[in-house]
């Protein structure tokens, strides 16, 4: 308790320094041109370099990976268990971060006096476009936001009259993570198969994501499966699979970028347009 307690003390006393120090540094600085900015998720670093502020990026989270360039970047934890002193220490302007309604990490770090920017956790494209519009405000590249939304959905029309000319959409299911994970309605992804001319096996699911059972995915019989949790090798060896149409037919693709596809930007149109050409090579294979 006590040493909770000093850890806590010595936050506040920095804060209390850094509020003075940060308020000097930023009289003469473009407010937005020179931001130091922390970034709490992988999908809102790979914005911000997209909207070419990747070198005003002081710290990420330890899941950031992508682009290269975020990995030289300091690491402040994960969005649940984020350092706070490492955080006060590196001077940010500005915190982006997404917005879960159970966290207590965006409050807390506002208790602090930190400026912090909380787009909603996209659930659709629409929201994605949202996101990607209220991170270029803030960081001051509107224009460049605008462009990027513009060409995701010029691309997303490409993806979308393709789609249009197959004679039939095929049944996918996507498992998350073990033991069957996978998505529900609520999930952009859905939407993004959808697009592409697929449908999620588990779309009348009205959850983002839910634990399926082996018996309801045996039952509904997907004719393409696609795992970021095992090995299509490992999937053939459960028991009952074997007779998965998409693992009989040898329709499970296990290599492809879940990053690509989970983390809700501009590069998930780049997703779109891989996985409609592995449905389309799955459906001639058929």
């Amino acid at each position: 308790m006590k040493k909770g307690l000093t850890t806590t003390l010595s936050i506040l006393l920095g804060m209390a320094t850094f509020g003075c120090a940060r308020e000097e540094a930023t009289t003469g600085r473009s407010r937005q041109s020179e931001l130091r900015i922390v970034s709490l998720a992988p999908s809102l670093t790979e914005t911000l370099f997209e909207l070419g502020v990747g070198d005003q990026i002081v710290g990420v989270t330890v899941h950031c990976t992508y682009p290269p360039e975020a990995q030289e970047k300091e690491k402040i934890g994960d969005f649940v268990h984020p350092n706070l002193e490492k955080i006060v220490s590196l001077e940010p302007d500005l915190v982006v971060a997404e917005q879960w309604p159970s966290s207590r990490t965006v409050p807390r770090l506002r208790q602090f006096g930190l400026q912090v920017v909380d787009p909603v956790s996209p659930r659709s494209l629409k929201e994605i476009y949202e996101m990607i519009r209220t991170v270029g405000q803030v960081v001051g590249r509107n224009e460049r936001a605008e462009r990027l939304i513009a060409d995701m959905r010029r691309r997303v029309v490409r993806v979308r009259e393709r789609a249009n000319r197959l004679n039939r959409r095929p049944s996918v299911y996507v498992e998350i993570d073990l033991p069957s994970w996978t998505i529900g309605e609520r999930s952009f992804i859905t939407e993004a198969l959808d697009i592409c001319g697929a449908r999620n096996l588990f779309a009348d699911v009205r959850k983002r994501a839910l634990l399926a059972s082996k018996e309801t995915i045996i039952a509904r019989d997907p004719e393409i499966i696609l795992s970021f949790a095992v090995s299509a090798e490992r999937l053939s060896e459960r028991p009952g699979w074997s007779s998965i149409r998409a693992v009989r037919n040898g329709n499970v693709i296990d290599d492809f970028d879940q990053s690509l596809l989970s983390h809700g930007n501009h590069r998930l149109i780049e997703a779109m347009e891989q996985l409609q050409n592995r449905f389309l090579d799955a459906l001639d294979a058929g």
